[in-house]
């Protein structure tokens, strides 16, 4: 009898431990379940701005080559099932459409858009304009992960035409962490506008030569749009720099914010950027290896962020 009980406990313990061990194994499947869950969604996050960002440009290529002489524009869809946004024809906005020309994409199942943060001009459209492929209805739509809410992708238009992509999330690829490729500038002169008829800005290479952007040039849908790769010390230097606001009226003071593209990829001289309207001071400088040396000094500056 005492050999039969001795028998039945150990017997007792031995199934105890294997369920806990097969507890123990199935939340780390979980655990790993959840964590390539959340890995896929950061790249589907960004596969689908990229997407995004893709056909917004179509549709602006489209209305500037007045193919079926008409506009194209991009709505953006958050009552479907998944969210979805359709490339369409029309002459004013989306209502008005030819509906037997829409082109629809759905999002992948891991990815929504944030409903209320998609605006486009207060809706959810955007139709460019002929010619110069500009918009009245600038604004971005949010793209976040299902599983990880916090994990999105912003893809902006400008009333320039330009698109854009930001990522709310810290980069986390070291070229990204020494290289500062996109920043914002946040400008204000109170209750004084830039001048962009007579104002220029002024990258300084020193000790090579300056490059001068004459504002009044480079106007287009309301903000400054400039692009070029020049030679400095003879190496190109690929640069853009332009505005998402420009003398934005805002509590009784005037907002410009500036957004500069500077690539280590294609950089490699340091240089100053000035306003020919202020004295001031620097509004950012950086190093040859993209750092940003100063952001601010002058006082008109209110904020840098790296995007």
């Amino acid at each position: 009898m005492a050999c039969f009980q001795r028998f039945n406990s150990v017997k007792g313990l031995t199934i105890i431990e294997i369920l806990v061990v097969l507890a123990i194994l199935g939340l780390l499947a979980v655990s790993s379940l959840v964590a390539l869950g959340t890995l896929r969604g950061g790249s589907d996050v960004q596969a689908e701005a990229r997407a995004l960002s893709r056909v917004l440009e179509l549709a602006k290529s489209k209305t500037i080559a007045s193919e079926g002489d008409a506009r194209y524009g991009v709505y953006v869809d958050t009552g479907a099932s998944p969210h979805q946004y359709v490339l369409f024809q029309t002459d004013t906005d989306y209502a008005s459409r030819v509906v037997a020309e829409d082109e629809v994409y759905k999002l992948r199942d891991t990815i929504e858009f944030d409903p209320v943060s998609v605006s486009f001009g207060g809706g959810a459209e955007v139709v460019f304009d002929r010619i110069q492929g500009t918009t009245s209805k600038a604004g971005s739509a949010v793209l976040r992960v299902k599983a990880d809410p916090s994990n999105t992708t912003t893809v902006y238009v400008e009333e320039s035409g330009t698109v854009e992509i930001d990522n709310s999330a810290v980069p986390t690829d070291n070229d990204r962490e020494k290289d500062t490729r996109h920043v914002h500038v946040t400008y204000s002169r109170g209750v004084s506008q830039i001048n962009t008829a007579t104002e220029v800005i002024t990258l300084d290479f020193n000790p090579f030569p300056a490059t001068t952007i004459a504002i009044a040039s480079y106007l287009s849908g309301g903000q400054i749009v400039w692009e070029d790769t020049i030679i400095v010390g003879g190496e190109p230097q690929t640069l853009k720099i332009h505005t998402h606001k420009l003398n934005e009226s805002a509590g009784g003071n005037f907002i410009t914010q500036f957004s500069i593209h500077r690539d280590k990829r294609f950089n490699t001289k340091p240089f100053v950027m000035t306003i020919s309207g202020d004295s001031t001071g620097k509004l950012i400088e950086y190093n040859a290896t993209g750092q940003i040396i100063t952001g601010g000094e002058s006082i008109y500056v209110t904020a840098t962020q790296a995007q």
